[in-house]
């Protein structure tokens, strides 16, 4: 029995180290491909669920049941000191962050803020109201106002101090929603303070009532007859904020949806790792009956918000971790390339994967032309 030299025992410890770093490089390089690839993967996913959501928002600006055939001011209030921000009338809304039109540099939202929207850091037009809200500074904002859910047929109206609507069919409606009621000629907005089932496929909703909060008027009539409609009314803020409005977490298209209140409800995240928003209005300037689009604007340059029929969205999505790439990533976002050279935007000071989606949306109800 012979044992092993010094020297072979070198080289076969040499031959399996080799061995061990080459299982190692391949190991690595493996799983920084499966890391790109998911984040690629998830990055897909949030850009277009971000965009085909927000797509299907904006489509259904300004549906109103009939109510978008009436003149506004055939639309009554029966609220009793609804917010400023209650402005269900416009169908659609919208605030440009200043400084962030088309081909101007924007900052990145990482390790950024949250700040309160009434800072004065966005802009708009033609009176819009906007209820306080903590977002990314730099990112712009669009409300929607439609009916929502299933409509349902009011079989009679009794008046008094307490005005009551019996209609057929349960809706999804709770105590203290906001609701639409239509009849195509006339509509009035009210607060549904009590909603019963009474059985037979009916319910009740007491309207004309100061017992909720902001409650109705109970000095105002209601204009609807009998045999109109009853939908609930639905008001919906897009923005990009953060997960409890900490710096350090990553942006995300968040939402707040019309309260009992009647104002801006609590904000929820609905897609992380949206880092921008900036948005576009297509508007018919000269209003000729083919509803065509003449110039695409921002929020603050709309001079009419009720020829606005087409939105042009561009959100810009991140990798949510960090380390995905050997050095930062250039990339073009709303006409700026940013890439550190003279005149663009700074390179980015990560090291995250990003990707543009665009859509452009027609608004259903005000792009059909005669």
């Amino acid at each position: 029995m012979r044992g092993l030299s010094m020297i072979e025992l070198l080289i076969a410890m040499v031959m399996g180290l080799s061995l061990t770093a080459g299982v190692m490089q391949v190991y690595v390089g493996n799983t920084q491909t499966e890391r790109d690839q998911e984040a690629r993967a998830r990055m897909q996913e949030n850009g277009r669920f971000a965009i085909s959501y927000l797509s299907h928002e904006l489509r259904m600006a300004g549906y109103l049941g009939c109510l978008a055939t009436i003149e506004e001011n055939s639309i009554n209030n029966t609220l009793d000191g609804p917010p400023p921000s209650f402005q269900p009338d416009a169908g659609l809304q919208g605030w440009e962050a200043n400084g962030t039109g088309n081909g101007s540099i924007s900052n990145s939202a990482n390790n950024v803020a949250p700040v309160s929207s009434a800072g004065g850091g966005w802009s708009t037009s033609g009176g819009n109201i906007m209820d306080a809200t903590m977002m990314v500074p730099g990112t712009d904002v669009v409300r929607v106002w439609n009916a929502a859910g299933t409509g349902a047929t009011i079989n009679s109206i009794s008046p008094g101090g307490a005005m009551t609507v019996v209609n057929s069919g349960i809706v999804d409606i709770e105590d203290g929603d906001i609701l639409l009621l239509s009849d195509c000629q006339r509509a009035d907005w009210v607060q549904a303070c009590n909603v019963q089932e009474i059985g037979g496929g009916a319910s009740i909703n007491s309207v004309l009532s100061a017992g909720c909060v902001p409650g109705n008027d109970v000095s105002k009539s209601l204009g609807t007859q009998a045999g109109g409609e009853l939908v609930k009314l639905q008001g919906t803020m897009f923005y990009i904020g953060k997960r409890g409005d900490v710096a350090n977490n990553p942006p995300a298209l968040f939402r707040r949806r019309l309260n009992q209140s009647a104002g801006a409800g609590t904000a929820e995240e609905l897609v992380e790792g949206i880092e921008n928003l900036q948005i576009l209005y297509g508007v018919n300037a000269d209003n000729d009956n083919k509803k065509t689009v003449d110039a695409y604007v921002s929020a603050n340059q709309v001079t009419n918000w009720g020829r606005v029929v087409s939105v042009r969205i561009s959100v810009l999505v991140q990798s949510i971790e960090n380390n995905m790439l050997p050095a930062p990533q250039p990339y073009t976002f709303n006409g700026v390339t940013y890439d550190g050279a003279a005149g663009n935007g700074a390179l980015p000071a990560d090291t995250r994967l990003r990707r543009v989606f665009t859509s452009t949306i027609t608004l259903r109800n005000r792009a059909v032309g005669s």
